[in-house]
Parts: structure tokens; C-alpha cells; sequence
């Protein structure tokens, strides 16, 4: 896909090239750039997003969770794309609106983990279920978006869980 190998700087030369059409067949679908630009987006996070795993425990269910969340941060291309398209939000309100929407969906998919966790006694009923969903991807994208090295799965799950206190 375009998107991952260059970012959000390709261009509809570029595209059209790739999708073995003319520019005029992409500018009777997408009146500019930044139509097809955020098209591709939502196509592209809706891609990464993964099944919400049922290990049958909250800890098991998190590790899947940080560990596929690691490996997209973990792969070169990923995370250069990834920062690109962060920066663009910064600069383009539709941009940010779509990452938001696309992560806010997930997180919200998730749920479903931490719902069978407040059923088998493992969270309290009260669980802030937006922080934990949130903490459980937001460290990773910070680290990612510095370009910092990403933690342990492991690690980050039972601070998730246990957090640094004696």
C-alpha cells in the first residue's frame, strides 16, 4: 500500500501509478488529496486493528493486546509511517478526527476484555474501563512517536496490573 511505504507525502501521480489507473480515474473518485488521503486512513487503521482477544483472563487478554500493539511500533516502516501521519494530524484536523475515531473504536472493542474481567472478580466493578483502555496502548504510542525503545510486554502488563508500588 502507498500509504505505508511513503507516508502521507505520495502523491496522485503516485497513486494512480500504483492503482494502474490515470490521475483523471483519482480525481473523479477523490476531489483532492486529502479526500483520498483520509479514504486510505480509515482503510488502513481499520486494517491494523486486530481481533479482541478471549484468553479466558485479563492478564493473557492484555498480553495480546501489548504485544500486537508492540510489534506495529517494533516494525521500521510502521513507525516511520505512523509518526508521518500523527504529524499530518497536527496539522489537519480530519486527520486527527480519524486516528481518534479509529482508536477511540478500538478501545472501545476492547471493552469486551475488561467487562469478562469485572465478571470473573479480576477488576472492580468501577474500573475507569477509558483509562485502562487508554494506558493500554498510550505508552506505546508515545514511546513510538519520540522513537524511544518500546517495553518488555510483560513488563507493561503487570504494571498495567500491578502498577510500581510495593
Amino acid at each position: 500500500m502507498l500509504l505505508a511505504a511513503k507516508g502521507p507525502s505520495f502523491t496522485m501521480d503516485e497513486l494512480a501509478s500504483a492503482a494502474g489507473v490515470g490521475r483523471a480515474s483519482v480525481f473523479r473518485r477523490y476531489a483532492t488529496k486529502r479526500d483520498m488521503l483520509l479514504d486510505a486512513l480509515t482503510l488502513a487503521l481499520n486494517a491494523q486493528v486486530p481481533e479482541t482477544p478471549d484468553t479466558g483472563s485479563l492478564e493473557g487478554d492484555l498480553m495480546v493486546i501489548v504485544t500486537q500493539t508492540l510489534a506495529g511500533w517494533n516494525t521500521p516502516e510502521f513507525a516511520k509511517t505512523t509518526r508521518e501521519v500523527f504529524g499530518e494530524a497536527a496539522r489537519d484536523p480530519g486527520v486527527a478526527e480519524v486516528i481518534r475515531t479509529a482508536m477511540r473504536d478500538k478501545r472501545r472493542s476492547d471493552w469486551a476484555i475488561f467487562e469478562r474481567a469485572i465478571d470473573r472478580g479480576e477488576l472492580s466493578p468501577d474500573t475507569d474501563l477509558w483509562l485502562l483502555a487508554d494506558m493500554v496502548v498510550g505508552l506505546v504510542v508515545y514511546r513510538g512517536l519520540i522513537d524511544v525503545p518500546q517495553p518488555d510486554p510483560a513488563s507493561m502488563v503487570r504494571a498495567l496490573l500491578h502498577g510500581f508500588a510495593r
